[in-house]
């Protein structure tokens, strides 16, 4: 089979793309990207080229670019080409220039492939550079999805040439006399890949001449075994985690206390959540001792809450809103409640749940909505004595995770007239004695 019937058969077998579909080659201009966009054009494939000038390597750099705008007017296809500050955006945000890099062209890959109308990105990793993710990951420690090192398709993003080494591309592009262009950063041991390329992979192939057979072999089963972790995950969560009427979840926490293997468990059952493996180590180290209820614990986007029995999830937030000002003559939102005030004329439905009746000239306006705060505490409607909102927050049963999310109605004077939707305060309370009263009514 030669090579062009090779990379159909990889293409058909991993439904990389359809025979119709317009792909977008990444191609630097390197002997990898040059093979993949000259197999393209002997298959007639529709596909346009994208080149990226990281401006790292000066006059290099610019060789980069006019070789591959010569191929591409060579072929007679569609140039994107874009330059790159890449040392200034890795300064501006803390990160390698190597990372910087990948990050600008990715970012600029997909939003070509959207506004040019291409369904896929083509990108030119080979079967050396799988095996050297694989053992990058394990350097570094990794989870199942690091050992199967790079997929032949995930997305939108597509890697046709997986089925060969490194050497058999070589081979190719020297059998065909293509122009390419080496980077010399390649053959530099300044980069850890390259360390990996260059020092350590030599002595394993010493071991296993077929050492990028083996690791191709090897990271189809640890696809196939993240796949079933994965469907495994999904199933125990859609039976774990319960959504409330809040949108949060609660997790009964002896059920996850009973996982096996519990570490790998509880990691692909927060991971949708962005929990890092860290963070779920430090809950499972607490979450047996007796001052756990309360802890909260973080992701990107997401917290969770040791509760008594359960553990609660919930999206992040922004910062919580500022204390709002409320007065007779307005309505105001306030952490998804709308609240407004209407003085009284009919009586009859005040006693329905979100609806508060007050003595209205004991109101000192502006009055103030606000979030619970520590030593907060009020006289609850039909009780002499004053009650912590702490305790009283327990009575009802909210989890401490939640009750920063229930306002609060205060009077110009500092008192909490209101504990909205649940109870006002009794001080507020209409008697024989009101003149005018005021209804509060929440949604």
């Amino acid at each position: 089979m030669d090579l062009l019937e090779r990379f159909l058969k990889f293409s058909e077998e991993n439904r990389l793309f359809n025979r119709k579909d317009r792909v977008l080659l990444a191609v630097s201009g390197g002997r990898d990207s040059v093979l993949m966009t000259y197999l393209f054009a002997k298959a007639g494939l529709a596909f346009g080229i994208a080149h990226c000038n990281f401006g790292l390597r000066g006059e290099n750099a610019d060789d980069d670019e006019r070789l591959v705008t010569a191929l591409a007017a060579e072929l007679n296809v569609p140039l994107y080409s874009k330059h790159f500050d890449t040392a200034a955006y890795a300064k501006e945000k803390g990160i390698s220039t190597e990372m910087a890099a990948r990050a600008l062209r990715y970012a600029w890959f997909e939003q070509l492939r959207t506004t040019e109308n291409y369904q896929y990105v083509a990108v030119a990793h080979h079967q050396n550079d799988s095996l050297e993710t694989v053992l990058l990951n394990l350097t570094r420690g990794t989870g199942i999805a690091g050992l199967h090192g790079i997929l032949p398709k995930r997305g939108a993003l597509i890697r046709p040439l997986l089925f060969l080494t490194r050497a058999e591309v070589t081979a190719a592009v020297s059998e065909r006399n293509l122009a390419y262009r080496e980077d010399e950063s390649n053959l530099s041991i300044d980069y850890l890949r390259n360390k990996i390329r260059l020092e350590v992979v030599p002595r394993l192939k010493e071991i296993n001449p077929s050492l990028e057979k083996t690791f191709q072999e090897n990271s189809k089963r640890f696809e196939e075994l993240e796949t079933l972790l994965k469907n495994y995950s999904d199933q125990l969560r859609r039976k774990l985690f319960i959504e409330t009427a809040s949108k949060t979840y609660q997790i009964e926490l002896k059920a996850l206390q009973e996982l096996r293997p519990l570490r790998t468990l509880m990691y692909e059952l927060f991971k949708p959540y962005q929990f890092l493996p860290e963070v779920l180590d430090d809950l499972i180290s607490i979450w047996n001792n007796d001052n756990r209820v309360g802890k909260q614990f973080h992701s990107a986007s997401h917290k969770l809450l040791v509760d008594r029995t359960n553990l609660i999830l919930k999206t992040s937030e922004p910062a919580d809103p500022l204390n709002q000002l409320f007065t007779f003559d307005q309505e105001v939102t306030y952490k998804g409640y709308q609240l407004r005030m209407q003085f009284a004329e009919n009586l009859d439905k005040v006693n329905e749940f979100g609806k508060a009746a007050v003595d209205a000239d004991k109101l000192i306006f502006p009055l103030l909505v606000r979030s619970w705060q520590e030593g907060d505490w009020f006289k609850p409607l039909g009780m002499s004595g004053k009650k912590k909102l702490s305790d009283y927050f327990i009575s009802l049963k909210i989890p401490r995770f939640n009750k920063s999310e229930i306002p609060l109605l205060v009077n110009g004077n500092g008192d909490i007239i209101w504990v909205i939707p649940y109870r006002m305060d009794d001080r507020y309370k209409i008697t024989d004695k009101t003149k005018k009263v005021a209804i509060l009514e929440c949604i």
